[in-house]
């Protein structure tokens, strides 16, 4: 009893931690806007050497090496660096101990076998960042997708008034906030220091992930090879794009409902279980006495996930 109420406190006190961490740091995010447009610009205007914050820019997103060479963690390294989250080892470390603390506490109430609850606590714990990753990456994807079509409008307008190509790429990595502002304004630095185009736009798919940026990199590849007008080749593409991005929005829109009925029934057993151990804590006790209860969860999770991916599988469409 004493070391669950130690938790307890632990678990309070940082949350108390994190939860000031996150109004401080909303709270300068929000006066940093009106100093920058995007967080490259904030990161130029207090330095003098644009070469090391390119450098620590792709360094903080974990991009900073060959990471698209590396046999192992490629996909890893990928995954993370699209989420575009900047690593902190403080700030990753004081999450990792509050989640675990509070992971342990919600199976000490919930799971009454020692077991499974170590078994749970150990698969649970390495998956929650996975998922956390995975949010927030696909939300950023999303809203670049968003707004790519304005910034290839920004684009087209400079190249309408006669810049060249490199300009305008910066001029929609000053103008665009983030995410765009950014990867563009990393663009911009590298067809800067020396890289080539067609290369720098790989660079720029695999930092993000999102598939219209392939069709941006064949674009401008083929028009360079080939000649063209490079105006009126950006201009189909972004309303390409944009009547693209409004047939994704009409799909979900259509399938949301099936979406929240797949997610409230993924969700729906583990309240039923959480509200009856809450209502009757001894109404599973003959289960877990059996001897039987760590075959029997198994058994329902594997059913439980195999149905999950059906389920997602009927409600996700590819388009």
């Amino acid at each position: 009893m004493t070391l669950t109420l130690l938790l307890v406190y632990g678990t309070v006190f940082i949350a108390a931690l994190i939860s000031a961490e996150v109004l401080l740091r909303g709270y300068f995010t929000t006066a940093a806007r009106h100093k920058a447009v995007n967080h490259r610009l904030s990161l130029l205007d207090g330095s003098v050497d644009h070469r090391k914050t390119y450098r620590d820019m792709l360094k903080e997103r974990g991009a900073d090496q060959d990471w698209r060479s590396l046999p192992l963690m490629q996909r890893l390294r990928r995954f993370y660096a699209q989420s575009g989250i900047k690593f902190d080892a403080l700030r990753f470390a004081l999450y990792a101990v509050a989640g675990a603390l509070l992971i342990w506490l919600a199976l000490q109430f919930v799971v009454p076998s020692t077991l499974i609850r170590i078994v749970i606590f150990l698969v649970v714990c390495p998956l929650v960042p996975v998922v956390v990753i995975w949010r927030v990456r696909a939300m950023r994807m999303r809203k670049f997708t968003q707004k790519l079509p304005e910034a290839l409008d920004v684009a087209v307008r400079s190249l309408a008034a006669g810049h060249p190509l490199p300009a305008a790429i910066a001029l929609v990595a000053r103008e665009m906030p983030d995410p765009i502002g950014s990867e563009f304004g990393l663009l911009s630095d590298e067809l800067t220091y020396g890289v080539a185009l067609e290369d720098a736009l790989v660079n720029l798919a695999d930092r993000v992930g999102v598939e219209d940026l392939n069709l941006l990199a064949i674009s401008l590849s083929v028009q360079a090879g080939t000649g063209g007008n490079l105006v009126e080749i950006l201009q189909n593409l972004s309303k390409t794009l944009r009547d693209r991005f409004m047939l994704k929005a009409k799909v979900r829109a259509i399938s949301s409902e099936g979406r929240i009925t797949a997610i409230f029934m993924s969700v729906y057993p583990f309240l039923l279980y959480a509200m009856i151990r809450t209502l009757s804590p001894t109404y599973f006790d003959p289960v877990w006495d059996s001897g039987h209860g760590p075959t029997v969860v198994t058994v329902l999770l594997v059913i439980m996930a195999i149905g999950n991916v059906i389920l997602y599988k009927l409600v996700n469409f590819e388009y």
